[in-house]
């Protein structure tokens, strides 16, 4: 591990022109070393002054995909044995030692007990060995916040005003484990307005792929087999859960899927007038085929149509807001970022037949940013830092998997 203690030459700095310094000297700068093992992903990442993202290491977990599901006991034992790789690769690329960091910060909850007690363990040896002060930090306001990243320094008074970004913010973020939205009055004072009451939509995708035999993960799947289907074969269910709720469920829409797939098992709509068995079955893929990419599209359509509606609630109940921020590894669907686009900056979103307002839309600046990364932990670290510095310790972290927001 020399990565760990041999200090090596900077690389150069062209690929960070957009991001000038928030401070005055290099030597001012906070690089904060942060890990990420929530779940399936080993994460490790260097992040300078909240936002320029130095380097950011992922390491998935394909093993689970046989599964159609993430095992706990298998994601601890790879968490164990990737974490240090993913470090050395980490200080490799951003051709730095530990020595030069500032501080480190770790996932402390929520997630699966066993992954987060990986990322904690090596993050606070790394505390105590090289005596440097540790931040834990809330996975989900990472993801809230990982829209910082990459989009320029933090003005000194960003607890307040974020250059472009103007508060309050909603933010919609949703992922396989949570789906929540959140008023956000400044990156650190944020209030949760609903949530989903059973599955997250995430989950909702991976199991709708899982019924299908699409394979794990199956958001990136089912958004692409959505694509060569008809949105319009299958009406699944709109659970909008009454006039004023802010939450969600998914479970109806789940069940709906299942039925349907049931339903074609008894059922064929072809009636085949040949006894020519590659024809037979020529007929019988492409009869499976397009009744996949019709399901796909109908169910992705179906969540389509319920964050649409609840994010429209959220605007005519809170016109103070000025953007809308959609994070999470779900933010990486186009079609759900396009529908949410055109209802804030498209044709404007419309409270009323004779009132119209253009609101901001963002998503994370990269993709790798949507998914579950270490980027996102450094950046919320170093937010927290500066709203109370007294939050990093040398310290040993203890994981929590019911960590609140």
């Amino acid at each position: 591990m020399i990565f760990l203690f041999q200090k090596k030459q900077r690389k150069g700095d062209e690929r960070f022109v957009f991001c000038e310094k928030v401070k005055n000297s290099y030597a001012e700068s906070v690089k904060i070393l942060a890990f990420e093992t929530s779940c399936d992903d080993t994460a490790v990442a260097i992040v300078e002054d909240g936002t320029r993202v130095l380097s950011n290491i992922r390491v998935s977990q394909v093993e689970h995909s046989q599964f159609g599901g993430v095992v706990p006991e298998i994601a601890a034992r790879l968490h164990a044995e990737n974490w240090k790789g993913a470090l050395e690769k980490c200080l490799e690329e951003a051709s730095l030692t530990v020595e030069d960091i500032d501080m480190i910060a770790v996932t402390a909850g929520p997630g699966l007990q066993t992954s987060l007690l990986t990322g904690t363990t090596a993050a606070s040896f790394l505390s105590q060995f090289f005596h440097k002060k540790i931040i834990p930090v809330q996975h989900i306001r990472g993801h809230i916040n990982s829209i910082i990243l990459d989009r320029g320094p933090l003005p000194d008074s960003f607890l307040e005003r974020e250059g472009e970004i103007q508060f309050p913010v909603l933010v919609l973020t949703v992922s396989g484990g949570h789906t929540d939205m959140f008023l956000q009055s400044s990156f650190t004072d944020i209030q949760r307005l609903g949530g989903t009451l059973d599955d997250a939509a995430g989950e909702a995708f991976d199991k709708c792929a899982k019924m299908l035999g699409l394979g794990y993960p199956g958001g990136p799947i089912v958004s692409r087999e959505a694509e060569k289907g008809d949105k319009k074969r299958f009406r699944f269910p709109r659970p909008y859960l009454g006039k004023e709720s802010l939450d969600f469920s998914f479970s109806g829409i789940k069940a709906a899927v299942w039925r349907e797939i049931e339903a074609a098992k008894e059922t064929s709509t072809f009636k085949l007038q040949t006894s020519n068995e590659k024809i037979l079955n020529q007929i019988q893929h492409d009869q499976n085929e397009q009744f996949i990419a019709d399901v796909c599209a109908s169910f992705e359509q179906a969540v389509v149509d319920v964050f649409v509606k609840k994010v429209a609630r959220v605007l005519s109940r809170y016109p103070e807001v000025k953007a809308v921020h959609f994070t999470g590894g779900v933010s990486a669907n186009k079609a759900i970022r396009k529908a949410l686009e055109d209802l804030c900056v498209g044709e404007g979103f419309k409270p009323s037949r004779t009132e119209k307002r253009k609101i901001s839309f963002r998503v994370p600046a990269k993709f790798e940013y949507c998914t579950d990364n270490a980027a996102m932990i450094a950046a919320e670290a170093f937010l927290q830092y500066q709203k109370n510095p007294e939050i990093a310790q040398v310290q040993f972290v203890d994981a929590n998997p019911r960590l609140g927001v």
